[in-house]
């Protein structure tokens, strides 16, 4: 199994793991908790998450740029690439500070309405920790960058899954000793800094690196952040939508909002990194491949083969949520958070074409044609801003899952595909694939629909495991039947055929 496939697969399995790990971990959290710190957490949280996109996209393009020297085999420009980076890092480590200052100084009178003096003290001691988390990761990011660029994915997901295990652990003993949103915070940071350290330490074992302070490339440094430029702007714009609706709510209407509105993103995050999970490991590749050569027909077979894969993931976790998503939320959190179902539905629904082209920000990024798209966002993020407020003071945290929605399909759903289609990316066989799909699913959900209303769903996790099965195998089985290819065959029936294997040479040794 190459690097590739076993990096797919942990990430899976740390999605999986920190799936199930956010269903104790988010009711143990209110447990512990008051609504209102929770609130608290998650504002201070998306604020300090515009702070930690301050690398300027600057992993990315030292991945890309990594992948290609490797491709090449030229180490000196390898060691230009991680020396100019790192500095790069270091500069923007400072400037982070400079703005965290004045982040710091902003909270008062923009949250002074709607924060007591207490929770006001509070929501600053914990933006102080979080900066000193931000501050410390974005130069170890060169470390990471360096693993990715050698495709060494097993041990930078493993070492992902552990942290996935082990910090909720360390969390709720801490918690259960001494409940504070500060001790939160606080291991947090501590789980972060061993994180940090393991990475580095790889790096000195297995590529010998060293990293300097240099100034005297200025070519490459000027070259470096050109490219980031535009995967920060779109990384920025993720965030905006992600995280506007959070800032805006703390700052008009209640924490309780926040805490809400959060609760619906999570839940969000479960359905939409599931398929999401497939991209990440491919910029090495693609990069590698647009270094090699020019043609596109490569590039636009991975495309259309992932997307499809994509899209029939990210449709069989949304249309679970439509008809278990009530239920789930009930025996999650119990009742009071019914409105969770309606916010996250919205953003679900409006993620779908976004997922399943999830591995067209990659590509773009390997093909150095990303610059349009940062534009696109840039314009959808003001309008989501402009549209997000009153919608907010009216609406509440339905409004705020409207305005990302409408912002998002006009971005993704419209001007990107446009471009995709303009530099020559086959997005016609992409859409004639999905629409293949569509007239599988369809009659799924009319099935479903009319299974479900014969048997209703019943607040038990007896009737909820139930009603998931079923569904998952309906689902599954029709799409077997009827949409998957021998590619998408194969993906499951190889796996089987190897661990039968297995299994056969396991029994011939008892």
């Amino acid at each position: 199994m190459n690097q590739r496939k076993a990096g797919v697969i942990l990430s899976y399995l740390g999605m999986g793991a920190n799936s199930l790990i956010q269903i104790v971990y988010v009711p143990m959290l209110l447990y512990y908790l008051t609504k209102s710190q929770y609130g608290i957490y998650q504002l201070m949280g998306s604020l300090i998450a515009y702070l930690s996109i301050m690398d300027f996209g600057l992993a990315n393009t030292t991945v890309r740029y990594l992948s290609q020297s490797l491709a090449r085999k030229d180490k000196a420009q390898f060691d230009r690439i991680i020396n100019t980076s790192y500095t790069l890092y270091l500069m923007i480590t400072m400037l982070l500070i400079i703005i965290g200052f004045i982040f710091y100084v902003w909270l008062t009178p923009v949250y002074s309405k709607t924060l007591s003096p207490s929770d006001l003290l509070l929501a600053k001691h914990i933006f102080l920790i979080m900066l000193f988390n931000i501050a410390i990761s974005i130069p170890a990011n060169i470390f990471v960058a360096t693993i990715n660029a050698h495709e060494r994915f097993v041990f930078l997901r493993g070492i992902n899954f552990v942290k996935i295990i082990l910090q909720p652990l360390v969390v709720w003993g801490v918690l259960a000793w001494k409940a504070s949103v500060l001790n939160l915070v606080l291991v947090q940071t501590i789980v972060n800094l061993c994180a940090i350290g393991i990475n580095y330490f790889y790096c000195k074992k297995e590529f010998e690196i060293s990293v300097t302070f240099q100034l005297k490339d200025k070519l490459l440094m000027k070259e470096l952040t050109g490219f980031s430029i535009f995967i920060f702007l779109h990384t920025l714009i993720d965030q905006i939508y992600w995280r506007l609706g959070l800032l805006i709510l703390g700052a008009v209407v209640s924490t309780a909002a926040v805490a809400n509105y959060s609760i619906a993103i999570q839940l969000s995050l479960f359905v939409i990194f599931v398929p999401a999970g497939m991209s990440g490991v491919f910029l090495p590749h693609l990069s590698s491949i647009v270094a090699k050569q020019k043609d596109t027909s490569l590039i636009n077979a991975i495309f259309c083969k992932i997307g499809r894969l994509q899209f029939m993931l990210i449709m069989l976790m949304l249309i679970g949520f439509i008809f278990l998503g009530k239920t789930f939320i009930t025996l999650w959190l119990g009742t009071g958070y019914e409105i969770c179902y309606w916010v996250a539905l919205i953003l679900m629904a409006a993620y779908v074409l976004d997922v399943s082209q999830n591995l067209g920000v990659p590509m773009l990024q390997a093909m150095k044609k990303h610059a349009f798209r940062a534009y696109v966002y840039v314009a959808m993020a003001i309008l989501n801003i402009i549209l997000c407020i009153p919608l907010a003071k009216t609406y509440g945290e339905i409004g705020c899952a409207f305005s990302t929605a409408i912002c998002l399909l006009l971005g993704s759903g419209v001007a990107i595909n446009w471009y995709y289609w303009y530099i020559g990316i086959d997005i016609k066989t992409f859409f004639k694939n999905i629409g293949k799909l569509m007239c599988v699913i369809i009659p799924i959900v009319v099935m479903l629909l009319g299974l479900f209303l014969c048997w209703p769903v019943k607040t038990t996790i007896l009737s909820f495991i139930a009603h998931g099965s079923v569904l998952t195998i309906i689902y599954s089985s029709m799409l077997w039947k009827f949409a998957f290819n021998e590619y998408e065959k194969n993906l499951v029936l190889q796996p089987l055929a190897r661990l039968k294997t297995i299994l056969k040479i396991e029994s011939k040794f008892h």
